[in-house]
This record gives structure tokens, C-alpha cells and sequence, in this order.
């Protein structure tokens, strides 16, 4: 007999509109799904899997297999996956960075205990926080909507597999809801020591009402905590491990998949008996994906991780489109919100400027003395006294305007810089401060020019308004060993017609150190300007003086934070 399957779909709209307005009176303020029927033809088709994903609107896939012939049954089964659904958004997750802390949680409780399992953790995190909340937004329907919501748990119960037959950590979530519910769901276990676990669990998820929201982290971790120690204990049980296989298998019988599906099943088979009736490839339950809320949960997720978890966390929740490494600039322009300003201003008129003598004393560079005119003076060479220097001034004519110079950053990328993912290296801090300095320099519209230096060139941008492209190359390992670029600097200041600032950020230990504190005399003579920031112990502080002498502005501090507040004090 063949099935009128627009019939059928037109039903289940009927069934998630009832469900909108008559249970939710239309204030959820999403909007109604379309509902896509999947035939056994379909590239998508799954027999027994259900799930929603998010395009223009949320769309509901069906995936019913045989469908029932009652259209009541189908109306009422499409009821209780859109409650489920909808609970997701109301209830649990509720809101996007809850949903990456519930995944953060997990991510934790593995290194923390069980990375020696060597699993897909990107996999895991989603499909173990998703059986979570299930059992809290499944729980909170079943209070509502008892009979149906009985119901569909045990149809799609049977759909699975035998499940009784089934390792531990794939009953883990079913029991628990029946714990709960204190409703036989026909699993039929018998460990008594596994069941004193699963009413603890229960215990734990009632504690305070099952919808108490400032328990699901709790009730999260601890929910993983027993999932990864029943599946070690599962995983040293041949039969179980065994029984697993074969009933997956049976589980797949009737289902014409891809190919490409079921080497993603087999991948994640662990975990594939006990599966949520939702989510996506990586399990996660959340649907509702508000392009702005993303974004605000994603600035909050790395003002809470390390750049490491970050990146992580984002994989783990499915978000694509990105590279690691423009994760990686993401977590640094929020962890960089503390703007560097570093304020010089220029005069776009004409200079005039002269030179007069004035007294060269001990502490002054040697090769500002200038023993012609100290003979000139005065035929006996006092130093301090009758030894001679030339003083460069320089002015700016009446009528002239002031601009913020351009900027040159010079990073030091060197081995003894280290990693840029660890906070406690020298680059980690070198990143965070140069991007609080190009935030400065990019509010202004000021031109910028970037050079990364080991032993050689490691990364040059020319000057340019485009900032995204110096902070993406930013993000390098130390390596290598360490000789300023001087060639590359000339090169590259040569083609700007005006004053600049150059920022030199390096931990202090530079091969040709004393070549470079000669160039920049002369670069500072020029009415340039020069910010070295010194990072961690250096012994060369000491070497970079004479410097200050002519206007250099020099910090030594240990982090990012730190040269923001020293830059923030000498504008006070």
C-alpha cells in the first residue's frame, strides 16, 4: 500500500502548530518549523533517528520509517519531539554559552580523569551533554504530558536496539529517566550496583527541582563523570563489548544509508545505542542559533577559557567556517580588550629645525662627542665640562595640523619567546599586547606595518589599513634564534613620508643588540618615535638605556597587563 507522505507531513505542521499556539500561545518568539518528511531514498534518511536542524527557519526531519497508520499516534509522536525541541530552547541548554559550558564540563572531566581513553572527545562532549539535558527537558515534559511523553521514550527505545542486552553507558540515560519517572521503560536491568548508581543520579537531577537551572553544570559533570567510568569498566568486559557490536549491527538492518553515514555511525558507536533523539553530527542538542547570540556567547566562552579550551570548545559545538587560527585571533581580540594607547602625534605642515652645541657628558653615547668642536672650545678636554655635543631641534611652523602617527610593530618571534598558546610565555604576552596596541592604532585609522623576526623574517605585512591580517599573522611559535631586522626597517620606513612610531615587543635577548640600539639613535633623531616593551627578566634592560636619553620610552614587565597599566600611568 503506498503512503500518502504529504498527507503525513501536512498532519505533523497540524501537530507543531497546536504544540505553538495552544501549549505555548506563540511566545516562544521563534518561528514556526517546516517540517521535511525523509524517505529510505533520501541521502539523509536514517530509520529511527529524528532531528532538527537550523537553515533559513529550524526545520523538523522526520524519520519514521514505517510510518504508524494512526495519524492520531504520528500527531501525537510529532508533539512530543516538538516539546522536546522547544524544552531544549526553554529549558536546557536554554541560552548558547550555557550549552559551551555544559561542553566545557565535560571536556574537563575527560583530561581531568580519562584522556588516557584516547575517544573522540569532539564527539563525546556533544552526544554525553545532550543526553543530559534530555533527561532534564524529557523529564519536565513527562511531568506535563505524561502518556505521550511515556510513550515515545519506549518506541524509540525499541527502535535502538535490545537494549537490555546493551553495555551500561548506552542504558545509562534511559535509566536514569526511569528512575525518575519511577516508570518501567522495558529495559529490564538487574545490576543492583549499577542501579544504586543510577537512583543517585536521579537523586542528583531532582535535587532542586528538574528544571533548577543553576544546577546544570553540576548535574552535567556528573553525569559524565559515571558515563566515562561505566564505559571503562564496560570496555574491560569482552561479552558486553561484544553484545555492543552485534546489536548495533541489528540496530542498522532496515536502513539503506550512505555509506559516509555509517562510517560515521561506526565511529561513534560508543555511544550510539543510548543516542538522543536529536542533534547533530556531533550530537549537540542545541537549535536554536541566534547569529547574535552566537556571537555573544562565543566573546563570553573565551573571556572563561584559555585559547586552547577555546578552540576546543568551538570544535566540539560544531562551529564551522573557522580555522584554529582565526579562533585563535577571536580568543586574543577578546582577551585583549584593554586598548594600549600609545598616543604620539605628528604635524602634517613643514618643520623647521636647527642645531646648537651643548655639553657632552660621561653617560651621554661616545659617538656624540664631537672632538672638533671640543678643541674648538676649549684646548683642554674636561669631560663634562669642556667636552662638546651638537643638540638637533626640531619645529613645527604656525598653522600646522596634528595626527596620530602610523605604526610600525616589530615582534620578536624567537624560540625564547615560546608558545603562543600558553599564557605563561613570552609570545602568549607579546600577542595579547599587540593586539591591545593595534586596537589603539585601528581606532585612530592610522596605517600599520608588521614585522616578525627570529633569525630571519618570519612574518611581514606592509603598511596597510587591513589590522585582521597583521593579527592572524601574529599568532606564530617561537623558533629559531634572534637578529633584529634593521635592513627590513629601513626598507620599510623608507616609503612613509612622515614621523612614526615604532613598538618593539621582545624578551630583551637580541643577537645584534648593540648594532640595534645604533640604529634606532639615529631612527630616534629622525623625530620617529620608539616604545620598547621588554618582556619577563631580561638582562638586557641595561643595554637599551641611552636610548631613554633621547626620548625612548622603555618598559619591562612581565605580561600584557602590566605594560597596558605602566603606558596607561605615564600618560596620568
Amino acid at each position: 500500500m503506498s503512503i500518502d507522505i504529504e498527507t503525513y507531513r501536512l498532519k505533523a505542521q497540524e501537530a507543531i502548530e497546536y504544540v505553538f499556539v495552544k501549549e505555548y500561545h506563540n511566545s516562544l518568539g521563534i518561528p514556526m518549523p517546516i517540517v521535511k518528511m525523509l524517505l529510505p531514498d533520501d541521502a539523509n534518511y536514517s530509520t529511527g533517528q529524528y532531528y532538527i536542524t537550523i537553515d533559513k527557519t529550524w526545520q523538523i526531519h522526520l524519520n519514521f520509517g514505517k510510518l504508524p497508520i494512526s495519524y492520531h499516534e504520528f500527531q501525537n509522536e510529532v508533539k512530543v519531539l516538538t516539546r522536546h525541541e522547544i524544552e531544549h530552547y526553554m529549558c536546557c541548554p536554554f541560552d548558547v554559552i550555557t550549552h559551551f559550558r555544559m561542553l566545557k564540563r565535560i571536556r574537563d572531566v575527560y583530561y581531568k580523569h580519562f584522556s588516557h581513553l584516547g575517544i573522540n572527545i569532539e564527539y563525546a562532549c556533544g552526544a554525553i551533554s545532550n543526553q543530559a539535558a534530555d533527561i532534564i527537558v524529557d523529564t519536565k515534559n513527562y511531568y506535563r504530558h505524561s502518556k505521550e511523553t511515556l510513550k515515545s521514550e519506549i518506541d524509540w527505545i525499541k527502535i535502538g536496539a535490545n537494549i537490555s542486552a546493551c553495555p551500561r553507558h548506552c542504558k545509562l540515560m534511559f535509566l536514569t529517566k526511569e528512575a525518575i519517572w519511577k516508570e518501567d521503560l522495558g529495559i529490564n536491568e538487574t545490576d543492583p550496583e549499577f542501579l544504586k548508581i543510577v537512583h543517585q543520579l536521579a537523586d542528583s537531577f531532582t535535587k532542586n527541582g528538574i528544571e533548577d537551572k543553576s544546577s546544570f553544570l553540576d548535574k552535567v559533570e556528573e553525569y559524565a563523570e559515571i558515563f566515562f567510568k561505566l564505559y571503562v569498566e564496560d570496555q574491560k568486559n569482552p561479552q558486553q563489548s561484544s553484545q555492543q557490536g552485534s546489536q548495533q549491527q541489528s540496530g542498522q538492518q532496515g536502513s539503506q544509508q550512505q555509506s559516509g553515514q555509517q562510517g560515521s555511525q561506526q565511529q561513534s558507536g560508543q555511544w550510539g545505542v543510548g543516542r538522543p533523539k536529536d542533534g547533530d553530527e556531533h550530537g549537540n542538542a542545541f537549535v536554536f542559533a541566534d547569529p547574535d547570540k552566537v556571537k555573544e556567547a562565543i566573546e563570553v566562552l573565551a573571556e572563561e577559557t584559555s585559547v586552547e579550551e577555546f578552540i576546543d570548545l568551538l570544535a566540539i559545538a560544531g562551529i564551522i567556517g573557522m580555522s584554529d587560527k582565526q579562533k585563535g585571533v577571536l580568543w586574543f581580540n577578546v582577551q585583549s580588550a584593554n586598548i594600549i594607547p600609545i598616543v604620539e602625534f605628528s604635524n602634517t605642515g613643514n618643520k623647521s629645525s636647527y642645531t646648537y652645541p651643548s655639553v657632552w657628558r660621561i653617560g651621554d653615547p661616545i659617538e656624540e662627542l664631537d672632538l672638533m668642536l671640543t678643541y674648538m672650545t676649549s684646548p683642554r678636554l674636561i669631560p663634562g665640562m669642556t667636552t662638546k655635543k651638537w643638540e638637533y631641534v626640531s619645529n613645527d611652523d604656525n598653522g600646522t595640523e596634528s595626527k596620530q602617527m602610523d605604526l610600525l610593530l616589530v615582534v620578536d618571534t624567537s624560540g625564547s619567546m615560546g608558545s603562543v598558546m600558553k599564557e605563561s610565555a613570552n609570545m602568549h604576552q607579546a600577542v595579547l599586547a599587540s593586539y591591545g596596541i593595534l586596537s589603539y592604532f585601528e581606532s585612530t585609522k592610522s596605517k600599520v606595518a608588521f614585522i616578525g623576526f627570529s633569525d630571519k623574517i618570519d612574518a611581514y605585512v606592509d603598511w596597510s589599513d587591513k589590522y585582521d591580517d597583521v593579527r592572524e599573522r601574529l599568532l606564530t611559535n617561537g623558533h629559531g634564534g634572534t637578529k633584529f631586522p634593521i635592513s627590513r626597517i629601513k626598507s620599510t620606513l623608507d616609503v612613509r613620508s612622515r614621523d612614526l612610531v615604532t613598538v618593539l615587543i621582545t624578551d630583551g635577548d637580541l643577537g645584534n643588540i648593540n648594532e640595534s640600539v645604533s640604529y634606532f639613535r639615529d631612527y630616534l633623531n629622525d623625530d620617529n618615535k620608539l616604545y620598547i616593551f621588554l618582556l619577563g627578566g631580561s638582562k638586557s634592560l641595561h643595554s637599551y638605556e641611552p636610548l631613554k636619553n633621547i626620548g625612548a620610552k622603555i618598559y619591562n614587565a612581565n605580561n600584557a597587563n602590566e605594560f597596558c597599566d605602566m603606558v596607561l600611568t605615564d600618560m596620568e
